[in-house]
C-alpha cells in the first residue's frame, strides 16, 4: 500500500512537475489568421464607428467676412474734383425792379376794363403800390415832364398843369386840356416827343370831364440803370 501510494505520488511529482514544464513553454500561435481578413471588411456605406468623445458646446457658425472699410479721409485732406463754375453777370437791383415795375403797369394797360377811366384808375394803381420815391433819376424825369409840357404848350395850346408826383415806377403829371380836339393833337404828338436820357414815357386813358374838358396823366417811368 505504501508502494502504491508511494507510485502515486511519485508518478503524481513526475506528472505535476512535466504539466510545470509544459505550461513554462512559449505558446505558438497557429499559422493561419484567427480572424479572417474578409470577417474584418468594413461595408462602406457603414461608417467606422468613432470613439466616444466628451460632450462639447456646438459650435457657432463662423460670421461671414466683412470687408475691410478703409478710413475715410478727413475733410482738409479730402481732394474733391474742383470745378469751375462761370458765374452769371451780375444782375443790379434797379433794372430788375425797372422790369417788373413796366411789366405790372403793361398788364394794367391792357387788362379788361368796362371804361377808359377804370384802365386808367388800374395803371394809376401800380404807381401808387410802387411807393413814392425821390431817387436821383426822379429829377431827370421831373425835368422831362416839364420838357413835354412846353413842346405842347409851343406846338398845340397852352395846358393847365396841375401835379407831379414821383414814385418808384415812374413820374406822374396831370395836365388838363381845355377841350378834346386840343387833347387829341396832343395825344398824336405823344410818339414823337424827345425827353432826352430818360425813362420811357407814355400818356395814360384820358378822362372827358360834363365841362368838356379832358384830363390826362403823363408818365415818365423808371429808367434802366446804364
Amino acid at each position: 500500500m505504501s508502494k502504491l501510494v508511494w507510485s502515486i505520488g511519485g508518478g503524481g511529482a513526475l506528472l505535476a512537475g512535466a504539466l510545470t514544464l509544459w505550461l513554462q513553454r512559449p505558446v505558438e500561435l497557429p499559422a493561419e489568421d484567427l480572424f479572417p481578413t474578409a470577417l474584418l471588411q468594413i461595408n462602406p456605406a457603414t461608417p467606422p464607428a468613432s470613439p466616444v468623445r466628451p460632450h462639447r458646446a456646438k459650435a457657432l457658425p463662423p460670421a461671414p467676412a466683412v470687408p475691410a472699410v478703409s478710413p475715410s479721409p478727413s475733410p482738409s485732406r479730402a481732394q474733391a474734383p474742383v470745378t469751375v463754375a462761370r458765374r452769371p453777370p451780375p444782375v443790379r437791383e434797379e433794372g430788375t425792379l425797372a422790369t417788373q415795375l413796366r411789366g405790372r403797369i403793361a398788364v394794367a394797360l391792357r387788362g379788361d376794363h368796362p371804361t377808359l377811366v377804370a384802365r386808367r384808375d388800374a395803371v394809376l394803381s401800380e404807381f401808387f403800390a410802387s411807393g413814392k420815391s425821390q431817387e436821383p433819376w426822379t429829377q431827370e424825369a421831373r425835368t422831362a415832364l416839364e420838357r413835354w409840357r412846353e413842346t405842347i404848350t409851343t406846338s398845340v395850346l397852352p395846358v393847365q398843369w396841375e401835379s407831379t408826383e414821383c414814385y418808384s415806377a415812374g413820374c406822374l403829371a396831370q395836365v388838363k386840356f381845355p377841350d378834346t380836339a386840343s387833347y387829341e393833337e396832343a395825344h398824336r404828338r405823344v410818339a414823337g416827343l424827345q425827353l432826352g436820357e430818360v425813362g420811357p414815357h407814355m400818356q395814360l386813358p384820358p378822362e372827358h370831364l360834363p365841362s368838356g374838358e379832358v384830363t390826362v396823366s403823363w408818365a415818365v417811368l423808371r429808367p434802366e440803370p446804364l
